[in-house]
């Protein structure tokens, strides 16, 4: 059996853009539910993001969203209380985003953890077309 995926509609804010490597801050891109207690919250930046002060900032921005959802009674209904050994936030990034992004997530490492969940960077497999 398959995980559902549910889609929802993007609701209209003002830090919506869509040409932005993070579009939508106020969005959570994936949430896998655990069986056994805990998620996989995945954050997707698929072009390249920049060091810039406003790209950096809507990054942590995400993240703050993503920490404050895990907090939700609707979140916590599906994966119980979050804690760093079962949830986890993945950022997948661009491997062509700066490396103050590397660096900033680097530092938000335990800020996540503090927060009851893990921090985790990835890049992102970029096919060639």
């Amino acid at each position: 059996m398959t995980a559902p995926i549910t889609e929802h509609e993007v609701e209209p804010h003002p830090e919506n853009d869509p040409l932005h490597p993070i579009p939508y801050p106020k969005v959570l891109d994936v949430v896998a539910f655990k069986k056994s207690g805990g998620a996989e919250l995945t954050i997707v930046v698929a072009s390249p993001l920049a060091g810039d002060q406003r790209s950096l900032t809507r990054l942590l921005d995400k993240i703050e969203g993503y920490l404050v959802h895990m907090l939700s009674a609707e979140f916590q209904a599906e994966a119980g209380a979050p804690t760093p050994e079962n949830t986890t936030i993945t950022v997948t990034l661009h491997p062509n985003s700066a490396s103050e992004v590397y660096e900033l997530l680097e530092r938000s490492k335990d800020w996540v953890r503090s927060n009851n969940a893990t921090l985790i960077v990835e890049k992102l497999d970029v096919v060639a077309r």
